[in-house]
């Protein structure tokens, strides 16, 4: 993450994309980081297009910004792979901030493809916003659900949650789902009667010595996707934060399963910390 880097924001020029600036500018707010609207046109154009493209992107770019609070951003259009641009581009934010099923507009993009393999491969944290027909950026005092698994990488989406949560005045809510893990062999067809409740145990020991004062913890057994949308139903969660092991654009060819899982099956915007990239 670039520091003080801007608040990335890709457009396509449709309605669905435009869901995104509600939460860039919740973000903005929250962190009082400046904003980069990009756009990205797949096909070399003259000269003269060029320019054109660039100022009708500029034109539309600074009233989306003016109607949504962002202040004065930098626009820019840029020729290429989408994905691959904005990609690039991230390497010098602080966050991507994407609608998931955005498309049509300039038709230089199509933000569900994209947005997938912009969440997948890039090396700072992603703001998903689902592209609900109304969109509620984070706030309310709806709280932050981060979801936390006892490794160090899921602490760094932790460490993030809890920095915009502070700043932003939200509760922060923590969640760690566990399940038994099938037989691998004959010889660990069986598991002691006890595995379940120690297991239990050490998931509730983990929780108690990682929250923090006023930040309340939830225990469940199972799936940690569904465990992870249901508790956000539960607790009318205003984002979800989890993490997914970053690849590098060439080889990440799938989310991790539950990143995967919860980026598409919530109505909420969700913020994907990527843990380390090759």
């Amino acid at each position: 993450m670039a520091e003080n880097g801007p608040i990335l924001i890709p457009l396509d020029g449709s309605s669905l994309a435009e869901h995104a600036l509600v939460d860039a500018a919740w973000l903005k707010r929250v962190t009082g980081l400046p904003v980069r609207l990009i756009h990205v046109v797949e096909h070399d154009g003259s000269p003269e297009q060029r320019q054109e493209t660039a100022e009708l992107f500029r034109k539309y770019a600074t009233e989306q910004a003016e109607k949504h609070g962002l202040g004065e951003p930098v626009c820019d259009v840029v020729y290429g792979n989408p994905a691959k641009e904005i990609l690039q581009a991230a390497e010098t934010a602080s966050y991507v901030v994407i609608a998931t099923h955005g498309r049509g507009g300039f038709r230089a993009m199509v933000l569900g493809s994209v947005a997938d393999k912009v969440i997948r491969g890039s090396k700072v944290p992603v703001l998903a916003e689902p592209g609900t027909e109304a969109p509620e950026p984070p706030g309310n005092g709806r709280p932050v659900l981060v979801a936390v698994d006892g490794s160090e990488e899921a602490e760094r989406g932790l460490a993030v949650a809890r920095d915009l949560a502070g700043k932003a005045g939200l509760p922060v809510v923590l969640l760690r789902a566990y399940s038994v893990p099938p037989p691998a062999g004959i010889e660990f067809s069986y598991y002691p009667a006890d595995l379940s409740a120690t297991l239990e145990a050490a998931a509730k020991e983990y929780l108690q010595a990682t929250a923090k004062p006023g930040e309340r913890t939830i225990l469940v057994q199972g799936d940690a996707a569904t465990a992870i949308l249901e508790i956000a139903e539960q607790e009318n969660a205003s984002l979800i934060v989890v993490t997914s092991t970053g690849k590098g654009f060439a080889k990440r060819l799938a989310l991790g399963s539950t990143t995967d899982r919860v980026v598409h099956g919530t109505h909420r915007a969700v913020l994907v910390v990527p843990t380390h990239h090759d």
